[in-house]
Parts: C-alpha cells; structure tokens; sequence
C-alpha cells in the first residue's frame, strides 16, 4: 500500500495533506503542477517509508537508485 504526501515547500505539519488513493494525487498534481505529491510505501511493520518517487503536474517521476 502506498500514501501519497502533498506538502507546500515551506509548510507546517499541520498543512500537510495525505491521499490514499493515486488517481486523487494525480488529480491533486494537475491541479497544482509545480508541487511535487511525495509517495511513501507500507513496511511490515506498521510504518512508511519514503520510495523517493513523487508526481508533479499529473506524471511519476520514479527514483531508479541512483544519486
């Protein structure tokens, strides 16, 4: 399962929004196309962890593990 974060650079907490569902967070990206929605994935463990993808202006934008 994954979350997707929609933070404004330079947001408080509490500003922060969470979608669970991945056509809300692309329709969240069109509608402001210059902030990236950041995708966090389950861990057994109850946790998230950052994948270092995100969506920006509607596309995914895949970390492949290199700097």
């Amino acid at each position: 399962m994954e979350v997707y974060l929609f933070v404004v650079d330079g947001a408080e907490w509490e500003d922060i929004v969470v979608y669970i569902s991945k056509e809300d967070a692309i329709a969240k990206s069109l509608k402001h196309p210059r902030i990236r929605l950041e995708i966090f994935k389950k861990e057994e463990d109850g946790g998230y962890r950052p994948t270092y993808s995100y969506f920006m202006n509607g596309k995914l934008f895949e970390y492949n593990g290199s700097p």
